[in-house]
C-alpha cells in the first residue's frame, strides 16, 4: 500500500513538472547561453540559449554561498533532468 502511494505521489509530481515546463524559458539578461551543472556551482553539463524551452523538475529551496537560488532543470528535448540552473534566469508563466 505505502509503495503504492509513493508510485502515485510520483506520478502526480512527474504531471505537475510537465505541466509547468511547457511555460517555462531561459531569460538571462546577459544574452549568453544558460549553463546547466551537476549542482549550483558544479561542472557545466550543457547549455541552453535565450528564449529556449526548459523544464523545471523542481523549484525548492536550494541556494549557493552567494545565496543564489537555483533550478533542478533539464532541457526540452530530454526526458529526466539535465542538473541545475540560477533560477533568476529562468521565467514561467
Amino acid at each position: 500500500m505505502i509503495k503504492t502511494l509513493a508510485a502515485i505521489g510520483a506520478a502526480l509530481f512527474a504531471l505537475t513538472a510537465q505541466a509547468a515546463a511547457s511555460d517555462c524559458r531561459v531569460a538571462d539578461p546577459t544574452g549568453t547561453p544558460l549553463n546547466i551543472r551537476t549542482a549550483p556551482n558544479g561542472q557545466v553539463v550543457a547549455t541552453a540559449r535565450n528564449g529556449a524551452l526548459i523544464q523545471v523538475y523542481d523549484n525548492n529551496d536550494k541556494f549557493d554561498n552567494q545565496g543564489r537560488r537555483w533550478y533542478y532543470v533539464g532541457l526540452s528535448t530530454s526526458s529526466a533532468p539535465d542538473g541545475y540552473a540560477i533560477a533568476a534566469f529562468i521565467r514561467c508563466r
